[in-house]
């Protein structure tokens, strides 16, 4: 089974963007979700390649949605994955942290 950290950054935000698109996480609309967080637009051959990716790993799967668009969503080994990292980052951000005193010393 693929972990979360075997997958590419991209692929990555690929999840995030699938997981955060409200209507049908479509092609274009996930292009638009990631278009908006990248500083160059994201090549359509790189996102489409990288979905067609995360199909063949069963972390989404691919539903057609007219003949011509597709839907994407996560899978039931996908979800946990992405899942896992959000709460292994909550955790993270909830940590206390040392206060420094200023005196250089620990």
């Amino acid at each position: 089974m693929t972990t979360y950290h075997e997958l590419t950054g991209f692929q990555r935000d690929v999840l995030q963007a699938i997981a955060a698109v409200d209507d049908e996480p479509y092609g274009l609309a996930l292009k638009a979700y990631l278009d908006e967080r990248y500083a160059d637009p994201i090549k359509h051959s790189r996102l489409y390649q990288n979905l067609d990716d995360l199909v063949d790993l069963n972390i989404i799967e691919r539903n057609d949605v007219d003949g011509r668009t597709n839907a994407y969503t996560l899978t039931d080994a996908g979800r946990p994955l992405l899942q896992h990292q959000a709460e292994t980052l909550t955790s993270l951000c909830n940590r206390p942290r040392p206060v420094a005193d200023g005196s250089g010393h620990r």
